[in-house]
């Protein structure tokens, strides 16, 4: 088989005589391979690669895990290739959607450049592994370091692995996130470990002295029903987002690279030029909110009542309460209605993977908005609220922008501005 092009999950596509494709992991365009041919899938099948008879351009990947990890799906592309496969996933989610705007290039940011990770661990008779799900199963990928995850973090997992061996039993699970935190006093690395069997004072000890002797700002505990419990705070865990820093709470959302929410943040900017009251919906604990704010009203709302408290202090002691306005409200069960947005003209809008169907639509009901900035991690609902909008009597605002957060997956960030007579 001749490998034509890359699937929106990664993996090689080749034609059959019939018409039905070839998905082939690891596969890129150009390659000439004998495949052993698998199970069905979707309008195809699943193959594996027997043979290469001639290679088209690859790239060498720079992981030794990749291939079994299930991080990366396509560290073998080419950058050309690479380049074009993350842009088409964006062009064919509109296209199959019936919009055809202008997609820009795709904005590529440092390769080591992940400041927040969740690790998975579990307990073995030999000790603890700790790293990553494997490609398509449920084992672990026993990790010394990712190559896309900052250093800082990457400096934990040894000692971090020898802690869990002493609190995980044989087969037990963790999960253990990490983020490093820009504040206005410098770095800080905020952890939190989520196990269903509640700690005991042993543990608690160890993961305090774990905390102190690498040097984290805070390390805390997620039970079961997702309460966060602090275990050590050693210094302040603060996010500058703009003029003020934002005290975020444990596990606290921040984009996952810096560079990337700096993209985002000039995108959201430029594309609310202009505006004077915002609704800004999906606010996290800022991200965008204070930089909005400068000069305008901003109501910012989000499902997550940690972070809208650390927003609205932060805009207090900031002595900008009287230019933002904060709302706990999950916007999926419960959207702000139409007659609620009457004093917007803007919505911005960061939902989560699942899109904001139920808010587009009370946003398309309110006239007044007359324009709208989305941004979104998933391209096939951000293609789907964008065709409503679209039909409502939104038009694009120039071209489509793809953010390249989640490099070597085909997960990707995207952002476009509507506007309406």
């Amino acid at each position: 088989m001749t490998v034509t092009a890359v699937a929106a999950q990664g993996d090689g596509l080749a034609d059959l005589a019939d018409g039905r494709r070839l998905f082939i992991p690891f596969a890129a365009p150009g390659d000439e391979v004998e495949v052993l041919i698998g199970p069905s899938r979707g309008d195809g099948f699943e193959a594996r690669i027997e043979t290469f008879v001639a290679r088209g351009p690859r790239a060498e990947p720079f992981c030794a895990h990749f291939e079994t990890c299930g991080g990366c799906s396509v560290q073998h592309l080419s950058e050309a290739n690479y380049h074009a496969w993350k842009r088409g996933i964006l062009v064919q989610a509109l296209a199959r959607r019936g919009l055809h705007p202008e997609v820009g290039e795709i904005e590529a940011l440092p390769r080591d450049g992940r400041r927040r990770v969740t690790f998975q661990a579990m307990g073995t008779v030999k000790g603890a592994i700790l790293g990553f799900a494997q490609r398509r199963g449920h084992h672990l990928i026993d990790l010394d370091a990712c190559p896309l995850v900052r250093p800082e973090l990457n400096a934990l997992l040894a000692p971090l692995r020898a802690v869990l061996a002493g609190l995980l039993e044989s087969g037990e699970r963790a999960r253990i996130a990490l983020a490093r935190v820009e504040g206005p006093e410098g770095p800080a690395i905020d952890m939190v470990v989520e196990r269903d069997r509640e700690p005991d004072l042993a543990a608690r000890e160890a993961l305090a002295d774990f905390a102190r002797d690498q040097g984290l700002a805070r390390l805390s505990w997620r039970d079961a029903d997702g309460h966060c419990e602090p275990v050590a705070h050693l210094s302040p865990v603060a996010a500058t987002f703009g003029p003020a820093p934002v005290d975020l709470p444990p596990g606290g959302f921040m984009q996952p690279t810096t560079a990337g929410e700096e993209i985002l943040r000039r995108a959201v900017l430029a594309g609310a030029e202009g505006a004077e009251r915002i609704v800004e919906l999906y606010a996290g604990a800022g991200t965008f909110t204070m930089a909005l704010a400068k000069g305008r009203h901003v109501h910012a709302v989000d499902a997550d009542d940690a972070l809208t408290r650390a927003l609205a202090g932060s805009a207090g002691r900031a002595g900008l309460g009287g230019r933002i306005s904060a709302e706990t409200r999950d916007l999926a069960a419960r959207p702000l209605l139409a007659s609620e947005l009457k004093e917007a003209d803007t919505a911005v809008l960061d939902p989560p993977r699942a899109g904001a169907k139920a808010q587009v639509a009370e946003i398309i009901g309110a006239a007044n908005i007359r324009r709208v900035v989305m941004v979104s991690c998933n391209p096939q609902t951000f293609a789907r609220d964008l065709s409503l909008l679209t039909d409502g009597g939104f038009e694009l605002a120039g071209p489509v922008t793809p953010v390249d957060q989640f490099p070597w997956s085909h997960h990707l960030e995207c952002v476009a501005v509507l506007t309406r007579a």
